[in-house]
């Protein structure tokens, strides 16, 4: 990915492409990312040749190994672990019911994941598998706890790499040298961090993750993506299975029913993809690429510290901490004095679109934001919380 250069487009000139700042502040970005003028032109143009007859099986071809190359580029694997998926529950499913169980192995979670990444292990407790949820503290999910829950019968850690509401970034590399020194895997729901800052399956050494592009990737809603490590992917079985999971060429007979399954992450792809939604969620990395992801990671980076020393000097309590690696895009904040919904309303009424999670309110700025988006923000609160 490109690094910052002079030589680069300057990272202020890409907010033209993003129509939403032409009528709102947009701060949503791990609720519902904003499409750009070149996802939605690359959207439309695939739908007008899909109108006039121009797609073909070869060319569908085409786009899947298209994008499942740039989805794997950008996060640093190689395109036969990845299979495309319609969201995170999607692909943990695919982990939960894929992997082989024996009575009283157990996975850990915390007690700070969205669901997507709770009720696909709960599901498994009917089975025999024990779901151990380890307690945060302080809106964060402290390590030595996670590493204390390990023992002989964990088969599996499933945590976020971003919490969903506090923000708080988890050190994935830490968890994952814990887990496979005890024997077990690590599945990452990495959906509150790709697209916001860098993330590489090697240098983190993590064996499962799961994603979708509605959020800080800027892309179309209802398709993602799923990585499992090469080595792994003989140990995670199918379940759903149709007539994509099996080896065939255009050449090749429907009717036989006797085709091995792909040998690699293809199997999970039981039949036709969001074709839509993976033009658009190529059109998405490729500007994120363009971009370059560590000038997009520095921007968050800046932006959300002056959102979060703003709240702080204005009396607003920050959930959360920005201590070294463990900030995020994601600024949560609360008030003594209004509650999250009034201050959401007063924020909506001046056009700044924020979402509301567990009580309180969640701040979430891109690389495309300025410090403008910022201060209709601080203007829109009360002075004082």
């Amino acid at each position: 990915m490109p690094a910052a250069s002079d030589s680069l487009i300057p990272i202020r000139h890409y907010r033209k492409l993003f129509p939403v700042v032409r009528s709102k502040a947009w701060l949503n970005h791990a609720s519902q990312g904003t499409l750009s003028d070149r996802v939605v032109k690359a959207v439309a143009d695939f739908a007008r040749e899909h109108a006039e007859g121009g797609l073909s099986v070869e060319s569908e071809g085409q786009l899947y190994a298209r994008v499942r190359g740039a989805v794997a580029r950008f996060i640093n694997a190689h395109p036969s672990e990845i299979a495309f998926t319609k969201n995170v529950p999607d692909a943990l499913n695919i982990v939960a019911h894929g992997l082989a169980w024996a009575p009283r192995n157990r996975v850990i979670v915390s007690d700070q994941e969205f669901p997507a990444n709770v009720y696909p292990w709960l599901n498994l407790v009917s089975t025999g598998v024990e779901a151990v949820v380890v307690p945060s503290k302080a809106g964060r999910v402290p390590i030595e706890a996670v590493i204390d829950a390990l023992d002989y019968r964990t088969r599996l850690v499933a945590l976020s790499w971003v919490e969903f509401y506090t923000g708080y970034r988890n050190d994935i590399r830490a968890i994952a040298d814990a887990c496979h020194e005890a024997g077990a895997l690590l599945c990452v729901d990495a959906i509150q961090g790709l697209g916001a800052i860098r993330f590489d399956v090697r240098k983190l050494d993590v064996d499962m993750v799961a994603t979708s592009s509605h959020k800080w990737l800027l892309g179309p809603a209802g398709v993602g993506w799923m990585y499992c490590r090469r080595e792994l992917l003989d140990q995670l079985g199918v379940c759903f299975i149709g007539q994509n999971s099996v080896e065939r060429t255009i050449s090749q007979s429907f009717l036989d029913y006797e085709r091995p399954l792909w040998r690699d992450a293809r199997k999970f792809e039981s039949g036709v993809h969001n074709q839509l939604g993976l033009v658009g969620l190529e059109a998405s990395l490729s500007l994120l690429t363009e971009v370059g992801m560590e000038r997009i990671e520095a921007r968050i980076k800046e932006l959300s510290g002056i959102v979060a020393a703003g709240l702080a000097d204005r009396g607003y309590k920050v959930i959360g901490t920005r201590q070294g690696d463990q900030w995020s895009g994601i600024v949560s904040f609360a008030s003594d004095t209004f509650s999250a919904e009034d201050l959401r309303e007063r924020l909506a009424s001046a056009n700044v679109v924020v979402s509301l999670r567990e009580s309180v309110v969640r701040v979430c700025t891109h690389f495309y934001n300025d410090e403008e988006d910022i201060a209709r923000l601080f203007r829109a609160l009360p002075p004082r919380g």
